[in-house]
């Protein structure tokens, strides 16, 4: 019996193994045979209107100071007046984007955080989690008044099985998406501290999230691949996981980070990967449309090296042309998008010693105007 069993196992993973080869086979096939996004437009036929040449290279124009641990994570507010940091030190910290002063100190009750975000509809909540597993969520009050009230911590999100890797407010206060170590994201009501819905079809840790639209997110995992979901999928009624919309493959190592470029109409957003790579993706034909950077041998991409791990967060300018992304050496690679990619894997500019050691994460103001980034050195810098 037991031999048996094992016999239709193995039958079972090599069908899988066949009708994926074909599914990829197929979309390959279905795939824009340009060689680049520059060329694709000229073929459209459509006018093309004046390129103008890309910005000159960033300065630093500030630097926040405060931390006393490495910083892991970084949020904006809706209106780019206030920056929200996590660090291993064990605090949040709300600054303010133009003076660089602090406007509070939220204390946490764990020290080893990996995430960090803020509610982005009245700018009252911010939510971070880590190595416990949970998502706290903190009522910092009204953050244009420096006389806001001390932060309170409104409730904690507890049901996951691993570390809690991102969390991201889902359009409102009192929803909640989590994505963790243990493979899933869940998608909470904040108010009751249910779970709404869960996700699960990464086979690996989960790293990064995306919201896209009012109903859809894309998570990043450490199994390589690039999933979107949707919300209105629910799986309550089943009792079992909701299932992925889509599924992006060809990183060829962790996928660190991701962001939507925020012109594309929810379309197409950007990865980066210890692979070396920066890559954009199209969900309308259902894959890859460019790369840059250029791919690293597997024995170099190591994730618990400070200079190994490869790229390790991305963001995009308003216009959605340059991506910027941090590295673990310390630097941040500026990639211009209507550049040829695989005819120039080289960035447009690089931020060198942008900061001393890991890049943890990078954010564009959503005003457009001001880049900061984060470190395991302790800083946060601002770039215009």
């Amino acid at each position: 019996m037991a031999a048996s069993l094992k016999e239709r196992a193995d039958a079972a993973r090599k069908e899988i193994g066949t009708l994926t080869a074909q599914i990829d086979k197929t979309l390959t096939s279905k795939r824009d045979k340009g060689i680049g996004l520059m060329q694709t437009v000229k073929n459209s036929g459509k006018p093309l209107a004046p390129i103008r040449e890309p910005p000159s290279q960033l300065k630093c124009r500030r630097k926040l100071q405060g931390h006393f641990g490495k910083i892991t994570a970084m949020d904006w507010s809706a209106d780019g007046n206030t920056i929200v940091s996590a660090s291993q030190d064990g605090n949040l910290l709300l600054w303010d984007a133009f003076s660089t002063s602090k406007k509070q100190d939220v204390r946490l009750k764990s020290s080893y955080v990996m995430s960090v975000c803020m509610e982005q509809t009245t700018g009252e909540y911010v939510a971070a989690g880590g190595l416990d597993n949970a998502c706290s969520v903190y009522s910092v009050g009204d953050n244009n008044n420096n006389d806001s009230n001390k932060s309170q911590l409104k409730t904690e999100l507890v049901s996951h099985e691993g570390y809690l890797a991102a969390c991201k407010f889902f359009h409102s206060p009192s929803k909640m998406l989590t994505g963790s170590a243990d493979s899933t994201c869940l998608l909470w009501d904040v108010n009751t501290g249910q779970i709404i819905d869960t996700y699960a079809e990464h086979s690996a840790n989960i790293i990064e999230m995306e919201l896209v639209g009012q109903h859809n997110f894309l998570s990043t995992s450490v199994d390589k691949t690039i999933k979107l979901w949707d919300t209105r999928t629910s799986s309550s009624k089943s009792n079992s996981s909701s299932g992925s919309v889509q599924t992006f493959t060809g990183h060829t190592a962790d996928v660190n980070g991701i962001t939507l470029l925020k012109s594309s109409n929810g379309t197409t957003f950007a990865t980066c990967s210890g692979d070396g790579t920066v890559r954009v993706w199209d969900m309308r034909s259902y894959g890859e449309i460019s790369q840059f950077g250029e791919i690293m041998d597997s024995s170099e991409c190591d994730p618990f090296s400070d200079g190994d791990a490869g790229f390790t967060s991305i963001t995009s300018s308003a216009s959605g042309r340059l991506l910027f992304v941090g590295h673990s050496e310390g630097t941040v690679e500026c990639y211009d998008i209507l550049q040829q990619p695989n005819m120039d894997l080289d960035p447009m500019y690089m931020l060198n010693n942008a900061h001393e050691t890991h890049v943890s994460c990078v954010g564009v103001s959503p005003t457009g105007d001001v880049l900061c980034t984060g470190s395991w050195d302790t800083q946060l810098k601002l770039f215009a």
